[in-house]
Parts: structure tokens; sequence; C-alpha cells
């Protein structure tokens, strides 16, 4: 499906013109234009293989993702200018991220749409079968279905869009009650109507609408308040169980490739961006935007000052396998990065080569390294890397189970649920032991589980629906303005001899350090405390948006 993907992006945008004053991509009505497209079963499935292209979702998968995904959370450190204000929480309407992601999905909305509003009888009239024409429905509501689901934990009240050709003044947003009876709807139409097993690697299956209706009914049921909140974590249970006990599927073993091509579209991946190496925009830019430096990737590089949070360096247990293809900290050696073997120092001998960032780690899941140490997929920008962006994995669907094992309560002694839990942390080298999990025990694995994949801030979201107070606590917890100072009084050999990482040494202020030396770093004392409040977790609609449609900032309605 890959060797496809470019061409049909670029046909997919000969059949549409944007439009300031339309919000969606307008999709021509003239159907003698839809015919001359959707003219066989291969240009039907060429045409559904666009909505899973790296270049389709570009403006949500190359920044948005992971600022709101891994900042808002509390997992990833970054505080440059307005990338950094979701780690702050200080982003308003105008920050270009926030209008990006914003406009990003939406972008996929209207690709689903012209396929769903525009396949169906342009290719009937071609004599595509009608099992095709189901099929390639399903998968751009499953698809669809995801991308609102995105758009209503982010933002929630949206607009439900199902008509591209929508001008700017009809836009409303819609109450997110019934954005979730939205989603519902496709998914429910997608499991009925996809197949078991993908027709094509990477293609969505029974099985993804099938994990993303337990996650959606997880979420709903969240909302402690809603009079089918039992029955809702009931459908979750269900629906979970399902999947873990009728599909076959297990989750993949290999931590070390899971992050790479190797471990794309395996049976862990439930939906993924599908990305290439075809240039800017059509692959995983993370390689880049994430990584320490141009020493790992001889490349480009704009992850210096970014690494994961002290809280989220607490979580990790000792000895967790997790731990070392999430992050890297002193002392780590990776023989697959920097063009053939990489060591991590917070700084370089001379200290001008490499130098520790505040959290005193960089990132290392979903980078790559150079070419030569992957195969040749780091790409030709080094902003088009080939392994894929999960956004559905089998052990997300394995987690949601046990939670809603739990539904309102704080824990569960559910055999399956133990089990499934017992999977995942023995893949990371971890056992359970304990007869129950609690709420807490299955928070804090999820955590780590999925650090860095901008997943965890949806995770914040059901936790708010539960509990608000708990939720705010949960995150001012974490303390996210602590940061490490370098101690300029130290010399390298020095820092070395001491071994320089986050929980290699006691941490002391020179100030209240007898000798008033202190130690190689010292946590910043003047650093301003993040409060995060309630009104933080919904983001504002941007204001490009506002303009165009000023009718959006009418109060959300039923659909």
């Amino acid at each position: 499906m890959k060797n496809i993907f470019k061409t049909i992006c670029l046909s997919a945008l000969m059949l549409s013109t944007a439009s300031c004053e339309d919000f969606l991509t307008i999709v021509p009505e003239d159907q003698q234009v839809l015919e001359t497209y959707y003219t066989s079963e291969a240009a039907v499935n060429a045409n559904t293989a666009s909505l899973y292209a790296a270049f389709v979702w570009q403006e949500f998968g190359m920044n948005f993702m992971w600022m709101a995904g891994d900042e808002l959370s509390g997992d990833l450190f970054y505080t440059y200018d307005q990338e950094g204000q979701f780690y702050y929480m200080s982003f308003q309407n105008g920050n270009t991220f926030l209008t990006q992601g914003w406009n990003g999905l939406f972008r996929v909305v209207s690709y689903c749409n012209n396929i769903i509003n525009g396949m169906p009888d342009a290719a009937r009239t071609n004599g595509v079968s009608e099992a095709v024409v189901t099929r390639a429905l399903a998968e751009a509501r499953c698809i669809r279905g995801i991308v609102y689901y995105l758009l209503t934990e982010y933002w929630q009240d949206v607009p439900i869009i199902t008509n591209n050709n929508i001008s700017g003044d009809q836009v409303i947003r819609h109450k997110q009650s019934s954005v979730y009876e939205f989603i519902r709807q496709d998914l429910e139409f997608a499991k009925d109507n996809l197949p078991k097993s993908p027709f094509q690697k990477g293609r969505v299956t029974h099985w993804t609408a099938v994990g993303m209706l337990s996650k959606l009914h997880l979420t709903m049921a969240s909302h402690l308040t809603d009079e089918h909140s039992d029955d809702n974590f009931a459908k979750a249970k269900s629906y979970a169980s399902y999947l873990i006990t009728e599909s076959g599927l297990s989750i993949y073993p290999d931590l070390a490739t899971m992050f790479y091509p190797e471990g794309n579209n395996s049976d862990e991946s439930l939906f993924a961006i599908q990305c290439t190496n075809d240039g800017y925009g059509y692959g995983n830019g993370r390689n880049v935007s994430l990584s320490r430096n141009a020493i790992v990737t001889l490349g480009s590089s704009w992850g210096a000052g970014k690494g994961p949070t002290l809280s989220l360096q607490e979580a990790f247990e000792r000895n967790d396998l997790r731990r070392y293809y999430t992050y890297m900290r002193n002392g780590d050696y990776y023989s697959n990065l920097g063009g053939g073997g990489y060591s991590y120092y917070n700084f370089s001998e001379d200290e001008t080569l490499e130098s520790s960032n505040e959290m005193l780690a960089h990132v290392r899941k979903y980078v790559l390294g150079a070419n030569g140490d992957c195969g040749g997929v780091a790409g030709t920008s080094n902003q088009d890397a080939g392994n894929n962006l999960y956004l559905l994995r089998l052990s997300d669907v394995y987690m949601c189970y046990v939670e809603a094992c739990m539904a309102s309560g704080s824990s569960t002694t559910d055999p399956l649920a133990l089990n499934v839990f017992r999977q995942i942390r023995s893949r990371a080298g971890l056992a359970w032991d304990e007869s129950s999990i609690s709420y807490s025990d299955l928070i804090k694995e999820r955590r780590v589980e999925f650090a860095l994949e901008s997943v965890n801030y949806f995770d914040v979201k059901r936790m708010s629906y539960r509990n608000m107070d708990h939720a705010l606590s949960y995150l001012n917890g974490m303390q996210r303005h602590r940061m490490y100072v370098s101690n300029g009084g130290f010399n390298w050999q020095e820092r070395n001899a001491q071994g320089a990482y986050h929980g290699g040494f006691n941490v002391v202020d020179p100030s209240e350090d007898p000798t008033g030396k202190g130690s190689i770093f010292f946590l910043n004392k003047d650093a301003a405390v993040i409060n995060i409040t309630s009104s933080n977790l919904v983001l504002p609609i941007p204001a490009e948006t506002i303009t165009k449609t000023p009718s959006i900032l009418q109060e959300p309605v039923g659909y």
C-alpha cells in the first residue's frame, strides 16, 4: 500500500481545491469528474489508501501531535516559544501549532467525506462491486470516527461536518455527547463491514473498529454523572474482551524494534499513520524534531531542548526495559544511532559538541538515527522516516479492558485483566504478583507504556471526567516546573567521575552546602510554578477559524 501513497495523495489533491470562504476543502459535485476517477476496484482502493498517508495527516502528525499529546500530559519537557506554550499550558488561540492541529484533523475529515459522499455512486456506475464500495465506506468511516475522537477530546464541542461544501457561516459546534454518538455510529458501521484481516498491510480492520469502540465507550463511561455510565463501562469491557479473546492478535514481542519499520503493521498496530521516505511531510518527522542533535542523526535535529520530564523518569521502575527505548540518559549506548554507535553523556568532554538539557535526558522513542543505522529508512530529508506513528495499539485496548473492569471503582481482580496486565509488564521485563490492580497502578503503567507516543493526554482527560480535582492533583503533582541547573563550578573531569545524571547523585544547592560547591546539577529553586486548572484541559478554538467562521462561537447544540 505504501507504494501508492504519494501518487494517490497528489491525485486526491487534484480532486479538491482550497477556499478561504469554506470550512473544509471543496469537493467537485460534477458526477462526471468522480466517474472518471473511481473507475475500478484498484482506483477505489488507491483513494482510500490516502487516508492512511502521513502526507494527509501532516499538519497533525508533524508537530501538534507530540506537542499536545506529550507536553500537555506532562511527559515531554520543552519550553521554546509557541511549542513550549503546550508545556506551560499558556497557549492561546493564536498559537500556530494549535491552528495546525485543528486544520490538520479537519483535513483528514475532508478526505473521509470525499470518499463517503463521492465514491459510492461513481464507483457503482463503473461496475465496481458492492462489496468493494461498502468496504471503502467502512474504511473512511472508521478513520473519520478516530479523527473525531481526537477532535472532541482536545476541543470538546466541535463541528460535525459531513458535507465538505459547507460555508463558513453555517459552521456551528455540536455538544460532545452528540460527537460521541456520531463517532459510535461511524465505528459501528466500520465494525460491521470491515474484514477481520487487512486486505493490504496497514489497513484498518474489524478489530480496529472494535478496539476503538472499547476506548470510546470507556471515555463516555468516564463521565460518571451520565446516566448511561454503567452501561458504557459494560460495553467497553465487552468490546475489549471480544478483541482479546477472539481476534487471535498478540502484542509485539520486541521492544527494540517496535518503533522501527520492523514493527510497522504488526498485530500490535491496530491503526497507524503510514510513513514513507518520499520527502518532507510523507514520513515520520520525529527523528528530527525529537532527536538530541546532529551527532545522533548525522543530519538535521531539533531536539536538544526536549527531554522526558523528571516526573516521567521517576514513573519508570528499576529494570523496566521500556526505559532504555523511551529515553536516553547518561551512560546509555546505542549501536544503531549516530551512524554506527552512539554513547549518551550529559555533555561532551570539552562541553561544546554536546551539552545537558534541563531534564538530563533526551528522547529515544521513534528516533532512528542516520540512514546507515536503519537500512536507509531515516529518509531523504531526515523528516520523512519510514517508521509508522501509532494511533491505536493492541496494548492500549488491553489496558482499556482493565480500566473498564474497574468501572467507577478503584481496583479490579478480574482474571483476564490481571492476565493482560501481566503480559504488558512481562514484555517490559517486569512481574506483577499482586492479586488486584488499582486505578493508580493502571495510570502509572499506561504512562510508561505509552510515554512519548502522544496518547497519555487522553488518559488525563478520562481522569478529569471521573474526578476533575483528582486529575488536576495528578498533573500539578508532577511539578513540571522542576528542572536542573548546571553547576559551572565543576569541570568535566569532576562531572564524569561523579556520574552526572538524574538519579546518580544527591541534589545539593550550593547555597545549602557547607562547602559552598553543591552538586553537579541542582534543581532550580527560582523556576515559576506551573499551575494547571480545568480550563487548560479544553483547547481554545483557533483564532483563524473564528475569523473565517464566526458562527462557531455560538453555544453548542445537539446534532
